[in-house]
């Protein structure tokens, strides 16, 4: 149990780090557009509005949070034939985050109010949010495998051959 709850930890600390990055780029945005704002007066900006910059900001957080925690559970709970197979385990977070991705692109397309360029954004990191989170997959899952790839188990117990 003590090592499905530390991927579970890694899953949900790389998510939020992971969502922190469009989370403070919009959070960087909206200031810019503020002041924009005090200097020039009203631009019509979407991010004028800090109920929808809200929804970028922390909706960008959930994203990503959402996406370690799920990527989290399944490393903590999936075979561990699966787990220690450095591929296998790699190809499983690349499809599950980059399908969880999908969550940012909701969050661009209800904060940017229509607008296109967030939201082909968004769609254009699908990709490399999967491809980062399976580069990342070996740390995440580290506590159920061991610095070699090979199981943790009990003292004497034979490795897990890879698959």
């Amino acid at each position: 149990m003590g090592k499905s709850r530390a991927v579970l930890r890694r899953g949900l600390v790389f998510g939020l780090r992971a969502g922190a990055i469009p989370a403070g780029a919009c959070a960087v945005l909206w200031l810019i557009v503020m002041v924009t704002r005090y200097v020039n007066g009203p631009g019509g900006s979407t991010l004028e509005d800090p109920v929808l910059a809200a929804v970028a900001v922390l909706g960008s957080l959930a994203a990503g949070a959402s996406i370690g925690a799920v990527v989290g559970l399944v490393l903590a709970y999936a075979p561990l034939r699966l787990v220690s197979s450095g591929p296998l385990r790699a190809l499983t977070c690349f499809v599950l985050a980059t399908a969880l991705a999908f969550g940012e692109v909701v969050v661009m397309a209800v904060s940017s109010d229509g607008g296109y360029g967030p939201i082909l954004l968004a769609l254009l990191a699908m990709p490399f949010v999967g491809a980062v989170t399976a580069a990342r997959s070996r740390h995440l899952a580290a506590a159920r495998i061991g610095p070699a790839g090979t199981h943790l188990g009990r003292p004497g117990q034979c490795p897990v051959p890879p698959v």
